[in-house]
């Protein structure tokens, strides 16, 4: 990874290795000279103590040999090494070191400790039915099976300033011997055994000292927009101790750390650059590695353990990531406890102790130097330029143990067999020696360490922390930093913010123009409702996001929880805090735009207390989603249960539905538990008081010609007889609103606000989802036989021999029957390769004219230091590379790339990117069916896949799901599946590979490079691969080497060399490089070599002017020109893709459906949101009457239907994003299959999902409300719902297709939606609606004939009856009666007159048909076809949409048009 270029780096400058003894010489000299500082000016007040690595002002660069004159700085000794130098000095500072013991450790796993079956859709959906409950019942009853160890009878010491290192096989234990020893173990899993602290209980490792006892899991889990100075402050923020210095401030304290660490571990230069992670572009691999390191220190923890933690690293980068933790232990004391799969020589021998593990069994611990003879005098031997950590790995492997020629049969082979060897030796006894005389010590030091350790962990809390607390900092300190931290992400994130406000304006200005300038009218009243509901809501609404983020970012919380940084709670309360000044701007910016281009209120009072209640009500619906998020086991839950809760709470505000007209208490209850009742009476109270409202023309009834006022009334609410206005008090108390609770509920929003962030603070606090824990296998059928989860079973290592090894001549011999690869085979050369982006700060150039090529049979490693452009360059080669400008020629035996050259090329991506939901097996089928050529057998392809799996020891996970990281598949599981799926596919003539050995431990990586130096050899094909930590073994296995220094510059191409590699040797050593070593590795060798130049020139220099380099190139050329001319010797290169699009399309759907069935949470949320709406819908307006204000209640029970699509779109569109993702990263660069062929193979999917949530919404909906029975009529309306759940998923898929990410998402989704869903005639009727969107946009949307079409069917033939609250009264004149007075005026008009024979007062009911009320909003049913056919064409056409606007965005590739152009014009 590159580092961010707008900050001037990309990767690692040269000659910034850690170097263990500079760092400490370095830190005594600096620790010396500022004791002097300290000692000379004691009294020196805080106001005059400037640091000498203030950023306030330049300062010399030690690294350049400048010199600083100003030695006014604390003794940091203190706060690092923790001794007893200054102790006198300053009072209360303890030294705070303890080492780990353990006797007889052992971890039980029990039932689900390894495995699980997979819940599918059936099952997730009987659960509605109370499955759930069947379900319990049966596990409670069903008998517990016995537990089964894990690691047993694990016994030694870990000292203060001792760094032990532990090898094992992958899965043999190591990880849950790490979790063990910090008490930190996974689910389903027990600790049995003594462990200790130096005398501290082992309880307390995830009680009050959790902060000192770190597990540090192989991923480097960062926020990765943070700079690493960012990053660094607020952890040294979040331990920085009470008792410090005298005189030193918090702030100097951390800014004067961060400064000595930065020097410490040579980062000073990426200080200013964001982390990143692996698809964000920051710090490279191994600065991201020491950021990791730097946190541990800053926490100031004495116990490290580190899991696998070298993983992806280059060696050379390896080498400085272990000599910083060995500067980290010998600096602080504390203790180091590593676990690694691939360690060089240099490595190792940075470790004191060294515990070899095999299948869970404890075979050596002991001293690192003394480890290699003790196996070889048990008669194991060691091959030739094997590493120790490589030779003992062997041990732990049957097929790869060697015996001593004469000791066969005499040699412990089994893991029970070396254990007991163990326990027999001096070794063991050792051990027991050395835990009774470290307990001894302890005792006579009288607990000393241990004393002086809680005194120092006391010391360190400041004020207000309790004592049994794990935090240094009180929760207030804690909420503080979050805080502005959340400010730092906020103002950082310039796209989510821009896009934020951007939104804000947008909706602003289409609700104001939808509502604009309404009259203070009659006619205006219930608009002026409807303005003030969209302005409370909107805002509010767009922070649905918050409860997807509590769910996403559990992962780096629960890290940064461990290291006893923060309380989860303090986060949540932060996050509340950091929000306000967002809020605060888009809130005002919202109701400034609505407010006045609505024509509301102009008074000033009235404007800001209607902001007011906005504000308030945006940060408590905020507090709402937070709490749902804090409760949500996954995504898809928070989706699911935010949009539901939104949902209830918009529709149960009142405003749809008036509080007086709900017909049960049951149900009513929600509208006084509902926030949003209580802000919409509030701001309706603060608008209508005092408000006279104009009886429009239309509502003054009867409408006689030369009527008098005295003999007419409105039709409004609140309305008096013989009165042409009304008040507006008069009209909201038809709503039980009273101008008396404008105040009293803004104290009632405060306490819901508060009430949801105290529940979302305990949520984070007690909710555990499993955020951090391990991986476990997730079954997609339940295996015939109990699968091996626990590894140290003892029948295992039988099975182990019992089992056939996978036959590599099988899989050789299908895949040259499969490949048409001739003997001779294909050269691909490159030459001038050129590689360059375009960054804020202009254009960063990341490879310079790389030369070379591979021939038939050989296998090139490709290497460098991080950041030297090795996949860079690998992209490139394959063709992988769509941002950039790349020049250049790669030829295929001398001939341009023909169509076909990405399919036949498998190449192994350095990312293990797979469909989650897929098993092992599927996965490699799937690359095997559309990959290989039609012309070989489905049968046949089948065989090679299962081949395949054996090869790769994969058949005891064939069925498991692949699942992601904390779920499914371990790291190095998935690199192994990852190979797999290339090597599926029979590749014929390259075959490229992006760190297929990381994550793998030694015997793996060996195994896997020995396959593929045998595939070579065999089939024929070309191999490049970059490789990070080749060991002397493994690297002799290649033929080349490609070598890239940083910046992406040639230095050295051409043979490895037998003997040692002795050819790239002689290279460097005759260039002016350091000579090497009898026994050196040749790989680490090079890698450090290039690290500094050898003189004037650089080392690319040099190789561009060497006899070598031009030797390179003379064969280039020899090679176009032997070969340019041979015919094409392939069949079917003129084809992009190997299968025809149908079998595409049917194998992809195939996969698709497999996932959607399998990801049983995603079905599950379509059908609950659709039965919830249903049932909230048939809740609302139950037993929908035949009064006019039951008509519009009719009307707004189609708007129900209309709010499903937020609620089903948000959940599709993540899982749109999921498939693209896939496509792109992978199968799209392989040509596997088109775009065409997934967009199809999902909108298809949908279908059956759409039509059984229709099912689900429609039955509560339709028949709760009372709609017309007739079964025409209700399979129209069933029809019409079933087209609009159909119509949902694929508008979400477009709008994600034109969308680079959910951040873009969330910004475009509450325009589309209220544009659809605004200006359907509902909110806003056809007639009331500004004459510029009644003339097109009300034509153009899809959801005004949808909407048309089933209010019709829902309103015709209804007889309306008004409820005497309904009827309005008016006075005929004197001797008149209603018939002779407004008979002629009614033969005209909509309504009837209760008594046309009345002479005193007449009652008058405004419709006495459903057919009247659709009059006024223009909508008749006659047209309800009409209007269903075009929604069809809608639907059809939003298809249509997906494959345009993808293609258009994602696939076509506008750049280079442009750029032909313009060459065109130029040329001109």
């Amino acid at each position: 990874m590159e580092n961010d270029p707008a900050a001037g780096h990309w990767g690692e400058n040269d000659g910034e290795a850690v170097d263990v003894d500079s760092a400490l010489n370095e830190y005594e000299e600096i620790r010396r000279e500022l004791s002097k500082g300290s000692a000379r000016r004691p009294s020196v007040s805080p106001a005059r103590r400037v640091s000498i690595f203030s950023t306030k002002r330049p300062q010399p660069d030690e690294e350049e040999g400048g010199v600083s004159t100003n030695a006014d700085f604390i003794d940091l000794e203190e706060y690092l090494q923790n001794t007893h130098r200054e102790r006198n000095k300053v009072p209360g500072v303890f030294p705070k070191k303890i080492g780990v013991s353990f006797r007889d450790l052992s971890v039980l796993g029990f039932a689900g400790a390894g495995w699980m079956l997979l819940p599918t859709f059936p099952q997730e959906l009987a659960s509605i039915f109370g499955w759930d409950i069947v379900r319990f019942a049966q596990m409670m009853l069903a008998p517990r099976p016995p537990p089964k160890a894990i690691i047993q009878g694990f016994s030694g010491v870990v000292r203060p300033g001792e760094m032990l290192l532990v090898l094992a096989k992958p899965g043999s234990g190591a990880s849950t011997f790490l979790r063990a020893l910090t008490n930190q173990p996974r689910a389903y899993t027990k600790i049995e055994g003594d462990v200790g602290y130096a005398g501290l209980p082992f309880e307390l490792a995830r009680g009050r000292y959790r902060g000192e006892i770190l597990y540090n899991d192989e991923e480097d889990a960062h926020l990765p927009t943070l700079s690493v100075a960012q990053t660094l402050s607020f952890a040294l923020k979040a331990k920085t101790p009470k008792t410090r210095i005298p005189g030193t401030s918090r702030e100097q304290f951390v800014e004067e750390m961060l400064t000595l660490f930065a020097q410490m571990f040579k980062m000073k230069h990426v200080l200013n650059t964001i982390v990143g992670n692996a698809f964000i572009r920051g710090v490279s691999g191994g600065e991201r590695k020491r950021v990791s390191i730097m946190e541990a220190l800053a926490s100031r923890s004495v116990i490290n353990a580190w899991d696998n933690s070298t993983r992806g690293l280059d060696s050379s980068t390896a080498v400085d990531y272990i000599r910083s933790l060995r500067i980290l232990t010998n600096i602080t004391y504390s203790t180091t406890i590593v676990t690694l799969y691939q360690a060089g020589e240099q490595i190792y021998q940075e470790f004191d102790k060294v515990c070899l593990i095999f299948e869970g069994r404890q075979i050596f611990f002991g001293k690192a130097s003394e480890a290699r003879p003790y196996f070889e005098g048990l008669g194991f031997e060691a091959t030739p330029r094997i590493t120790t950590s490589d030779f003992l790995t062997t041990i732990t492997e049957p097929t790869t143990q060697h015996i001593r020629p004469g000791m066969e049969g005499k040699v412990p082979v089994t893991p029970e067999a070396l254990e007991a060897a163990f326990r027999r030796s001096k070794f063991y006894t050792e051990i027991q020696e050395e835990l009774e005389a470290y307990d001894r010590e302890r005792r006579e030091n009288e607990e000393s360490d241990t004393r002086n350790f809680k005194e120092a962990v006391k010391a360190e809390k400041s004020r207000n922390v309790a004592e049994g607390s794990p935090y240094v900092v009180n929760f207030w300190m804690q909420v503080w930093y979050l805080t502005q931290r959340e400010l730092q992400l906020q103002l950082q994130d310039v796209v989510a913010m821009r896009s934020k406000f951007i939104n804000v304006l947008v909706l602003g200005f289409i609700t104001g123009s939808l509502f604009y300038n309404i009259q203070k009218t009659s006619e205006g009243a219930f608009f002026i409702g409807g303005v003030l509901f969209f302005n409370i809501i909107i805002v509010a609404w767009m922070q649905i996001i918050e409860g997807i983020n509590m769910v996403m970012g559990r992962g780096i919380v629960a890290k940064q929880v461990s290291f006893a940084f923060y309380r989860p709670s303090a986060l949540v309360l932060a996050r509340t805090i950091a929000d306000l000044p967002s809020l605060a701007i888009q809130s005002t910016l919202f109701s400034i735009i609505l407010y006045w281009m609505a024509g509301l209120v102009a008074d000033a009072g009235k404007f800001f207390t209607n902001l007011l209640f906005v504000f308030i009500t945006v940060i408590c619906l905020t507090g709402f989603y937070r709490a749902i998020g804090s409760f949500s086991k996954n995504i898809n839950v928070a989706i699911r249960l935010a949009f539901l809760g939104l949902n209830v709470i918009a529709l149960f505000a009142g405003y749809m539905q008036p509080y007086k007209t709900m017909k049960s208490w049951v149900y009513k209850w929600i509208y006084w538990a509902n926030p949003l009742a209580y802000s919409l009476e509030a701001v309706m109270i603060n608008q209508f008081h005092g408000m006279e409202l104009a009886c429009s023309p239309v509502h003054l009834v009867p409408g006689v010609p030369g009527a008098s006022i005295k003999n007419q009334v409105c039709t409004l609410y609140g309305s008096v007889p013989q009165s042409a206005t009304v008040a507006g008090t008069d009209y909201i108390k038809g709503f039980g609103y009273e101008p008396s609770h404008l105040w009293r509920n803004f104290g009632i929003l405060l306490a819901f606000t508060v009430g949801y962030i105290i529940i979302a603070m305990i949520g984070t606090e007690y909710m555990d989802f499993g955020a951090g824990g391990g991986s476990i296998k997730i079954l997609a059928k339940k295996p015939k036989e109990v699968v091996e989860e626990l590894p140290t079973q003892e029948k295992k290592q039988e099975k182990t021999q019992e089992k056939k090894p996978a036959d590599p001549e099988k899989a050789l011999d299908i895949a040259r029957r499969i490949s048409t690869v001739k003997t001779s085979g294909s050269i691909f050369t490159w030459t001038n390769v050129n590689y360059s982006v375009g960054t804020g700060a202009g254009e960063a150039q990341l490879l310079h004219n790389i030369n070379g090529y591979v021939k038939p049979g050989t296998l090139t490693a490709l290497m460098g230091p991080s950041g030297a452009g090795k996949t860079t360059l690998l992209d490139n080669l394959g063709l992988r590379k769509r941002v950039g400008k790349t020049s250049g020629e790669l030829l295929m035996d001398g001939k341009k790339l023909m169509p076909d050259f990405k399919r036949s090329t498998a190449f192994v991506e350095q990312q293990d990117v797979h469909d989650e939901m897929s098993t092992v097996r599927e996965a490699m089928r799937f690359s095997a069916l559309l990959r290989q050529p039609p012309n070989v057998s489905k049968e046949d392809k089948y065989k090679f896949v299962e081949e395949i799996i054996k090869l790769l020891e994969l058949e005891s996970l064939a069925d498991s799901i692949i699942g992601f990281p904390g779920f499914g598949l371990s790291v190095e599981e998935r690199k192994r599946v990852t190979i797999g799926v290339e090597l599926a596919s029979a590749p014929a003539e390259l075959l490229f590979l992006d760190e297929p050995t990381s994550g793998l431990d030694a015997n793996g990586a060996l195994s896997i490079v020995r396959f593929l130096r045998k595939l070579a050899d065999e089939s024929g094909i070309a191999i490049l691969c970059t490789i990070h930590q080749p060991s002397a073994v493994l690297i002799q296995e290649f033929d080349d080497l490609l070598l890239l220094s940083r910046g992406g510059k040639e230095v050295y191409f051409g043979p490895i060399g037998k003997e040692g590699g002795q050819t790239v040797i002689n290279y460097f050593e005759r260039n002016g490089a350091v000579p090497a070593a009898g026994d050196v590795n040749p790989a680490e060798y090079v890698l450090d070599t290039i690290r500094t130049s050898p003189g004037a020139r650089s080392w690319a220099e040099i190789w561009d002017s060497s006899p070598e380099s031009v030797a390179v190139m003379e064969e280039i050329d020899a090679i176009i020109t032997t070969r340019k001319d041979q015919p094409v010797s392939r069949e079917l290169r003129t084809l992009e893709y190997a299968m025809p699009l149908s079998v595409q399309i049917a194998t992809v759907t195939s996969r698709v459906w497999r996932h959607y069935w399998r990801d049983a949470s995603y079905g599950f949320s379509k059908v609950f949101s659709n039965l919830s709406m249903g049932l909230i819908g048939g809740v609302l307006f139950l037993n929908s009457g035949e009064t006019v204000l039951e008509m519009q209640s009719r009307t707004f029970a189609v708007f129900v239907v209309l709010i499903l699509s937020p609620l089903i779109l948000t959940g599709v569109q993540p899982k749109f994003l999921q498939f693209r993702m896939l496509y792109e990263t992978r199968e799209r660069n392989s040509m596997i299959y088109s775009a065409p062929a997934w967009i199809t193979a999902m909108a298809a999917v949908e279908i059956p999902y759409a039509i059984l949530g229709s099912i689900f919404f429609f039955l509560p909906w339709y028949y709760m409300i009372g709609l017309p029975k007739d079964s025409s009529r209700a399979g129209y309306a069933f029809f019409l719902v079933m087209l609009f759940n159909i119509w949902i998923p694929h508008i979400a898929m477009w709008i994600a297709a034109v969308c680079p990410d959910l951040t873009i998402i969330s910004v475009v989704n509450p325009f589309i939606f209220v544009v659809t869903n605004g200006f359907t005639g509902i909110l806003v009727t056809y007639y009331a609606m500004p004459y510029f969107y009644r003339s097109w946009l009300y034509w153009a949307n899809p959801l005004t004939w949808f909407s048309r079409g089933l209010i019709a069917d829902l309103m015709h033939d209804v007889t309306v009856k008004c409820s005497p609250s309904e009827l309005v009264h008016f006075q005929p004149p004197s001797g008149q009666t209603c018939r002779q007075y407004a008979g002629a005026w009614l033969s005209g008009a909509s309504g009837y007159i209760v008594d046309l024979d009345a002479t005193d007062s007449c009652q008058y009911c405004l419709f006495k048909s459903g057919d009247e009320y659709l009059k006024t909003i223009n909508v008749q049913y006659s047209h309800r076809w009409r209007d269903l056919g075009i929604f069809c064409v809608f639907t059809v056409s939003n298809i249509v949409l997906i494959y345009v606007l993808y293609w258009a965005v994602r696939e076509y590739r506008w750049s280079r048009l442009f750029a032909r152009l313009r060459g065109k014009g130029s040329s001109k």
